[in-house]
């Protein structure tokens, strides 16, 4: 059926902000439909990345910093690329921990900041995911996005649960702010474990302590139309193929049949479409493997929190033993 969906939309709006280049490969499949915008103060690399070969329906880097306010601020470049911020890291903290040295200051830029608000390619864009990894400025961002959020189904946070960055937004505060408006969580995809900088830093138990998460939220559209919030007579039949299509790639079908029985009371979808999608193949955009991999990841993730109710010299001797199976010659390869 999400194949039949596929052939009416006319493409999927993803913001990427915090861009690297690539999306996660949980969207491989979607890509073909997807309208990608991401983001680089540093108009070469904008250029560079336009350039390069990709497969979505349209593409573009836009040569914007984004905060939560428009004016100038101070990048503070380290080390690591990937640890730039607009904020600056917090160096005592960080100290503690092995990674420490990602994050020494190598130098200082003035950049100019817009919100998400302020970019007039988004205007007449209606907006369906938006991913956030900046640095501690999620919430800000997130804040100060306007009705690009307000369009947005799905969205992606990348944030820390303590101030890895002077300032920094925590996931606490994007809990609370997504759950205000509306958004569900569905998923913290990978949890971070960072070691202390100390001898036992190479034991990797899988007990350090977690520094900072990937987070998936998606819109309650039963209860914001239930209080009012949203007026169901706003929503069109593309927005709710969209909705689904993003359930079906992400493996949420049974929140993505609950919408669908909501989208067929609001006519969006018909009495022999809502049907067709009470088969979970129904939910598949290209072939088996797509729900393979989700279930596999569901399951990995329910077998790490079975481990973590065993006793601690338990999963010690698991974490040694797949350490060391890890090093062993595959038995394919001689």
């Amino acid at each position: 059926m999400l194949k039949e969906f596929l052939k009416e939309i006319s493409g999927i709006h993803f913001i990427d902000v915090g861009s690297s280049g690539s999306l996660d490969k949980k969207w491989k499949n979607l890509e073909p439909f997807i309208h990608l915008t991401g983001f680089d103060p540093n108009k070469e690399e904008c250029e560079r990345m336009q350039a390069l070969p990709h497969q979505f329906k349209s593409l573009q880097y836009l040569p914007y910093a984004i905060a939560g306010s428009k004016g100038v601020q101070t990048l503070y470049k380290t080390n690591s690329i990937y640890c730039y911020s607009l904020l600056q890291p917090n160096t005592a903290w960080l100290n503690r921990f092995e990674f420490n040295t990602l994050f020494t200051q190598t130098g200082e830029e003035e950049v100019n900041t817009v919100k998400l608000t302020d970019i007039d390619e988004f205007k007449n864009v209606d907006t369906d995911i938006i991913k956030v990894d900046t640095q501690g400025l999620e919430l800000p961002i997130l804040t100060n996005a306007g009705t690009l959020l307000e369009q947005a189904f799905f969205v992606e946070t990348e944030t820390g649960f303590v101030e890895n960055y002077i300032g920094e937004s925590t996931y606490a505060e994007i809990d609370l702010f997504m759950r205000s408006k509306g958004f569900l969580l569905f998923d913290i995809n990978t949890t971070h474990r960072i070691a202390r900088d100390n001898h036992f830093k190479e034991l990797h138990t899988g007990a350090e302590q977690i520094l900072w998460c990937e987070a998936t939220w998606m819109k309650d559209y039963i209860t914001l139309i239930n209080n009012g919030s949203i007026n169901a007579a706003a929503l069109v039949r593309e927005k709710a193929l969209k909705i689904l299509i993003i359930c079906g790639l992400q493996g949420c079908i049974d929140y993505g049949y609950e919408l669908a029985v909501l989208f067929n009371q609001l006519q969006l979808i018909d009495a022999v479409e809502l049907k067709i999608l009470a088969d979970k193949d129904a939910w598949l955009l290209k072939d088996e493997t797509l729900m393979e991999e989700t279930v596999v990841r569901h399951r990995f993730s329910l077998l790490n929190s079975a481990l973590r109710l065993l006793p601690g010299s338990i999963r010690t001797k698991i974490s040694n033993a797949a350490q060391l199976a890890a090093k062993q010659k595959h038995l394919f390869h001689g």
